[in-house]
């Protein structure tokens, strides 16, 4: 694993050692990179002329050895996420807030990281897709509402949208979710006992849906170019039908082999 410009990541150079495109993926709270290696291995194959970066947060989550062993990747340090949760009700309530006025301060760092990425591989925004999962799609999409020029893509995998305050571009964005997703889920109805962080932010958003729906509205109201997808029987996760919808979307802002 690289550590460069604040950050350390996974790197999947492209294939002719002078990158065209650079697409940086960020994965969801208490996960790895090394769980999102397949997705990169994909895109390449797809855009063999693209540097990919799985990115990793920067914060610990101090994971169990079974949770670990769940998720397939036994042998990592650790799990992390992209910034500290805590525990007490006001918590809760400053992460909120902090998502709603887009002031969650990994955003910056991580714009900063990839302004110097692209200025190594001499690229600009417009060769630029940014790409999350659940937690890092609902970053993704704040990183590109502060940045000053709009990337090429953006693509939010099973995320949450928050508000959008003054953007300052709108990129062309995918929302992208499965119908059984039981944590940023489709709809209020059905869901049983959903995790720490999604209690958090429905104890301290009561009154802010998160769900797809309302997310897919509040990216069209704010004016963004938005496609919305729901897979049919996709939980939280990702899988090979959720990829070619990804990668239909990506077609149209990136150039092929």
């Amino acid at each position: 694993m690289k550590n460069e410009d604040g950050f350390n990541f996974l790197e999947f150079p492209s294939k002719s050692g002078k990158a065209d495109a650079l697409i940086i993926f960020l994965h969801g709270h208490s996960n790895h990179p090394e769980m999102f290696t397949e997705i990169a291995a994909g895109l390449q194959k797809e855009w063999p002329n693209a540097d990919v970066l799985v990115v990793r947060g920067p914060e610990p989550v101090h994971a169990p050895q079974d949770r670990k062993n769940n998720l397939h990747v036994p042998d990592v340090d650790d799990l992390y996420t992209w910034y500290k949760s805590g525990t007490k009700p006001s918590d809760g309530l400053e992460l909120a807030l902090s998502h709603m006025f887009n002031r969650v301060p990994v955003v910056d760092e991580l714009n900063k990281f990839a302004d110097a990425q692209l200025k190594k591989r001499g690229l600009k925004d417009d060769n630029l897709v940014l790409y999350g999962f659940s937690l890092g799609g609902a970053i993704v999409v704040q990183m590109a509402t502060r940045r000053p020029d709009k990337c090429a893509a953006v693509v939010a995998h099973s995320s949450p949208v928050f508000p959008i305050m003054k953007a300052k571009s709108k990129p062309d964005m995918m929302l992208l979710m499965g119908d059984q997703d039981h944590f940023f889920y489709t709809t209020d109805k059905g869901v049983k006992k959903p995790g720490k962080l999604k209690r958090a932010f429905d104890k301290a958003m009561s009154t802010i849906s998160v769900h797809y729906e309302a997310s897919l509205k509040r990216l069209k109201r704010a004016g963004f170019p938005t496609t919305g997808v729901l897979v049919n029987g996709l939980h939280h996760t990702m899988n090979e039908e959720s990829f070619q919808h990804t990668v239909t979307f990506l077609k149209n802002h990136l150039k092929g082999p």
